[in-house]
């Protein structure tokens, strides 16, 4: 009888601890595979189309929901050179927008920006949003006395490589409410520009 009772006791013990490791390294591939959801979060195509997205692509023609399609096959050209420019680049979505490859990122310099690729590796441009009391102030003045009566909305900042200067999108509103966008270069000269 004890030698029973000995047995059923090892054989009770046994499988609680084969239960409680089996737990625990299920738990484990789950919080790995938790882990790595979170890293890989934002550089394939699972992040969907964001509000910082509408302001950026606004006043494009592929806006309102033909813009920017998410993609993870970027040339290598691509890739390689967003990673020279931006290497402190994280959270990184790509996407393919009028044929060009696009990177939305984040970056500790400043806070999330997309910058344009074309297929061949050259950089297009960079975009981020732009505060309005940091807009330089002959835009501002050029802004203010073309269109006295309206409500500034977002600015995009468009930044070149090499050095070509910069170009500001305007979100202006009027009496419609529309949203309307005017562009300037640095020097606050309106410009026609398109993409």
């Amino acid at each position: 009888m004890k030698i029973n009772l000995l047995i059923l006791f090892a054989f009770l013990l046994s499988s609680t601890l084969a239960f409680s490791q089996g737990n625990s390294q299920g738990k484990g591939k789950n919080k790995d595979a938790k882990e790595s959801k979170e890293k890989n979060k934002g550089n394939g195509s699972n992040e969907k189309h964001s509000q910082y997205d509408d302001v950026i692509w606004g006043g494009t023609a592929n806006e309102n929901g033909g813009g920017c399609k998410a993609s993870k096959n970027q040339p290598s050209k691509v890739r390689a050179n967003f990673q020279r420019d931006y290497p402190n680049a994280n959270n990184v979505r790509w996407c393919k927008y009028r044929g060009d490859w696009t990177a939305t990122f984040s970056n500790n310099l400043f806070g999330r920006a997309t910058a344009v690729y074309h297929a061949n590796g050259d950089r297009k441009d960079t975009r981020s949003v732009f505060p309005w009391n940091n807009v330089p102030n002959k835009i501002v003045q050029s802004v203010q006395n073309e269109n006295p009566n309206i409500k500034i909305g977002d600015v995009v900042k468009i930044e070149f490589p090499q050095q070509r200067g910069s170009i500001f999108r305007v979100g202006i509103q009027g009496m419609s409410n529309a949203p309307n966008y005017v562009f300037y270069n640095d020097n606050g000269i309106k410009l026609s520009y398109d993409y």
